[in-house]
């Protein structure tokens, strides 16, 4: 009877020790397929409301970016590795015709999505992100979240939930303004958001809620402003739809892969990321765009020239760093 039961529990140690890794592999292919479904031609709605003032009266105006237009992005995947997945957004606008807004087609923000990834970017406060160890945490998938020209702007890192009716991935982090309030709202009385989302990766559409908390981060340290709720709610389009999309990605998908390598090669985790705002010059993703045009029809498979443009990112990225 002893011999059999510890041949039990050996078989069941077995047992446990093979279907681990068979376990966090699944897991880790459940998220990348609910990511890549993601990926296509959408109509956007972005919406946001302030539902309670903290130390402030409540801002009653709401944030609806279709108001008097449509807004849409088609999003592209750039597979990485089997661990690591970059979706590209372009966002583009039409009038209520459907006719594209001239100049409106614009390179959005990307999220690159990684599987175990050994540390994240947190940002404590404007302008400075600290390196957060995710060693102790396995089986976490990283959403980064970039600016415009691929520079950090915030990051999170969580499960997907696979066993519900769609899968779910819900986190919570620090982050800065969004643009959409320093440039749609005229905003200049916060700076920093406590910010709370959760995506659902439904069949046809996907959606991203948060619930917010507007900050005021300064040498006292952070006040709370106001609460605010909304989402981004994306509508699956015929791919067709979002051709002024695929048209302006198509040439520029080259230098955009070379600058997020070189990012890359800056965000190792070494060390803090501190930004500046040099005197008199304009945001970075302003020079960055720059560098984009200038390139846009050269040949970045020629070392020299890419040797080049890379050298060149790399400058404008130190010039609004601070050591």
């Amino acid at each position: 009877m002893r011999l059999f039961a510890r041949s039990r529990v050996a078989v069941g140690l077995t047992v446990l020790l093979v279907s681990w890794p068979a376990a966090a592999e699944d897991q880790r292919d459940r998220g990348r397929q609910a990511i890549l479904s993601m990926t296509g031609c959408y109509l956007v709605d972005y919406s946001y409301v302030e539902t309670q003032g903290v130390r402030y009266v409540r801002d009653p105006r709401v944030y609806d970016v279709n108001r008097d237009k449509s807004v849409k992005e088609w999003i592209s995947a750039e597979s990485l590795s089997d661990r690591r997945v970059r979706l590209q957004r372009v966002l583009f606008s039409t009038d209520l015709a459907g006719t594209v807004r001239a100049g409106s087609v614009i390179r959005h923000q990307s999220e690159d999505w990684e599987h175990d990834a050994v540390f994240l970017y947190e940002f404590v406060a404007p302008l400075r992100w600290h390196v957060k160890d995710l060693r102790s945490s396995p089986g976490l998938w990283r959403r980064r979240i970039t600016n415009l020209d691929d520079g950090l702007r915030y990051q999170c890192a969580a499960r997907w939930r696979t066993d519900t009716a769609y899968p779910e991935w819900s986190c919570a982090n620090y982050a800065p303004i969004p643009g959409r309030e320093t440039r749609d709202m005229g905003r200049a009385d916060y700076n920093a958001l406590e910010r709370s989302t959760r995506i659902v990766a439904y069949d046809n559409s996907w959606l991203e809620r948060q619930d917010n908390l507007k900050i005021a981060d300064g040498a006292n340290g952070r006040a709370p402003l106001a609460r605010e709720t909304g989402k981004n709610w994306y509508v699956r389009l015929p791919d067709s739809q979002c051709a002024a999309g695929q048209a302006f990605a198509g040439p520029r998908q080259a230098f955009w892969a070379l600058l997020r390598e070189t990012w890359d090669g800056v965000l190792t985790g070494v060390e803090p990321f501190i930004e500046r705002v040099p005197a008199g010059q304009p945001p970075r993703f302003m020079k960055m765009h720059e560098v984009e045009e200038h390139y846009l029809s050269r040949n970045l498979s020629d070392p020299a020239v890419r040797n080049a443009a890379k050298a060149r990112i790399l400058g404008i990225i130190e010039q609004y760093r601070d050591r």
